[in-house]
């Protein structure tokens, strides 16, 4: 339903110097309790970037607590996959390096869970992993 009846706000897609990638389409549709992410590649290359999410965030804010926990789900390719658990703010903040083949698109979908405390301790636990990981890696965590 999102997709046909939820607002629409531009995006963008940042390269690994966050500078503006223009051949990369990225909007997404929102509504109260579900969002989705759309990416396309316009060009005959493979693109690596971030998904630069700020603009969700003052809208997101009006809503929802930074704890929010957040559903995530990759609707083109992670058929059969399980669902991610983020807090609303480390999910925006990510910039996970996404790629893109020519001419291909990426589909995410972002739904508000409901205050679940089984939910909420899979995120702080998940949060907790993600963190430990990029430690390791030696990694930025400011974001986390």
């Amino acid at each position: 339903m999102v997709l046909r009846y939820g607002e629409v706000i531009h995006l963008t897609a940042r390269d690994t110097d966050f500078k503006y990638i223009p051949d990369v389409l990225v909007y997404a549709r929102y509504s109260l309790m579900e969002t989705i992410i759309i990416a396309t590649n316009m060009t005959e290359q493979t693109k690596k970037f971030h998904l630069d999410l700020s603009q969700l965030l003052p809208i997101f804010k009006k809503a929802y607590a930074n704890n929010t926990v957040v559903m995530i789900k990759n609707i083109i390719a992670d058929q059969g996959n399980e669902p991610e658990y983020y807090f609303l703010r480390e999910f925006i903040e990510l910039g996970q390096l996404k790629s893109l083949p020519p001419y291909r698109s990426l589909m995410i979908s972002v739904q508000i869970c409901d205050d679940d405390q089984f939910i909420f301790k899979k995120c702080l636990t998940n949060s907790i992993e993600r963190t430990k990981r990029n430690l390791l890696a030696k990694k930025s965590i400011e974001t986390e």
